[in-house]
């Protein structure tokens, strides 16, 4: 077990996830229409073992590469029509990618190691915060 203790600061109650989760939502109700879009995911999941997994190979590849990690970035995106797997064309998902501290104080991505997608995205709608 790691030493490492999450910030009692960036935790958030229930309540609040399902707060940002409701206006997620609602704000993308608009770009993928009905609630029911089958392109519309509000979540994605990875497992402990994917997300541990990801991390060490993040600071394996910063150690080879000599590049300082200071964390991950998570982006929203779409799967574009012209994907692999066709099921997921027009899907969002979301996927990361390590950053390292900048000049700017403000840290950048590093595009020299791999960012990591491919998370589950559920089956729209049973997939809402506390499901």
């Amino acid at each position: 077990m790691s030493d490492y203790k999450t910030p009692n600061e960036k935790l958030i109650t229930n309540e609040q996830a399902l707060e940002l989760n409701e206006c997620y939502k609602a704000k993308q109700q608009d770009g993928f229409g009905a609630e029911n879009d089958s392109n519309f995911s509000c979540s994605s999941w990875y497992s402990l073992e994917d997300l541990e997994g990801y991390i060490n190979y993040v600071k394996e590849q910063a150690q080879a590469q000599r590049v300082n990690v200071d964390g991950i970035r998570f982006y929203f995106g779409v799967y574009p029509e012209s994907t692999r797997d066709k099921s997921k064309a027009g899907q969002n998902t979301l996927f990361m990618c390590p950053t390292s501290p900048s000049f700017e104080n403000c840290s950048k991505d590093v595009t020299g190691i791999s960012a990591m997608n491919y998370g589950d995205n559920g089956n729209p709608p049973q997939n809402d915060y506390g499901e």
